[in-house]
């Protein structure tokens, strides 16, 4: 899925090649991902709408329209932007969303899952939309200080990983991010919050920050086509037995929660005996 470094890019793509248009075209390959919240017909009510502005707010992607209109997108995990000067003739399976602008090109939302939500509503509904309302603290703006973070890690009694990944909590990381700003922080995924020392909390916090922003940098300086996913800089997510470009030891991959973690046993050792000591073990063949 894109995560937070993708969607800054996504978002500040389609403010300089769409905003300002008119839709002209709409079409839904799959009617259950997208939730009309208007008493109003699909696409009736988005022919002719101006889009006024594309954002990112947590995980979600905003398009501000004509008349007090939004559209909201959570593309959870396999959701995917397509922009396009020539449409495809045949509309793909994994199509959800086609919007067409007066421009000539069409933003495509593709979903092969249909795990992904899309929301039309009135500006005023905005907080009605389920996990819109519910977001922490974004990481990009100014309300994201070390006191906050201080404040938020003082509250937790999970494993430092399922905190990054809580969106009611930071808003919002992505499993590829959770394992970036660990291996940058030096924290073992399976370290409990609450046994984290002054000084770890202040390096996590720095870590957050540090690596959102050096991809998000990255990730522009590729300037690559939207649908195209930039994750060949990151140090250990989906590296798994290869060498860590620190050290060398192997990138490992335990499980955490509900997902895998990548991570580098020695730059990031345990100490707690509960938990499997990777430097000790022989690597797959």
């Amino acid at each position: 899925m894109p995560e937070l470094p993708d969607l800054v890019h996504i978002a500040a793509e389609l403010r300089r090649t769409v905003c300002g248009q008119a839709i002209v075209g709409a079409k839904v390959g799959d009617p259950v991902v997208l939730r009309l919240m208007l008493p109003a017909a699909f696409p009736d009510v988005l022919l002719g709408k101006r889009l006024l502005d594309v954002e990112r707010r947590g995980q979600f992607l905003r398009f501000g329209l004509d008349g007090n209109l939004v559209l909201v997108i959570n593309a959870m995990l396999a959701g995917r932007y397509v922009l396009s000067a020539h449409p495809a003739a045949r509309t793909a399976k994994a199509m959800i969303l086609a919007l067409s602008f007066a421009g000539g090109q069409e933003l495509q939302y593709t979903d092969e899952m249909r795990m992904g939500k899309i929301y039309l509503a009135a500006a005023a509904q905005e907080s009605d939309i389920p996990g819109y309302r519910d977001l922490g603290v974004d990481l990009l703006s100014e309300g994201f200080t070390l006191a906050r973070f201080r404040e938020l890690a003082s509250e937790r009694r999970d494993q430092v990983r399922q905190f990054l990944l809580d969106k009611t909590a930071l808003a919002s990381i992505g499993n590829a991010y959770a394992d970036e700003i660990l291996f940058a922080a030096r924290l073992h995924p399976k370290t409990f919050c609450h046994r984290l020392r002054a000084e770890e909390v202040d390096r996590l916090f720095g870590a957050i920050r540090q690596t959102l922003d050096h991809a998000i940098a990255e990730i522009a300086s590729r300037d690559q086509p939207i649908g195209v996913k930039v994750r060949d800089f990151l140090a250990v997510r989906g590296r798994a037995q290869k060498p860590c470009p620190v050290c060398g030891t192997l990138i490992r991959k335990v499980r955490v929660g509900k997902a895998d973690a990548c991570f580098c046993p020695t730059c990031q050792p345990t100490d707690r005996k509960l938990f499997v000591d990777f430097r000790n073990l022989p690597a797959k063949k």
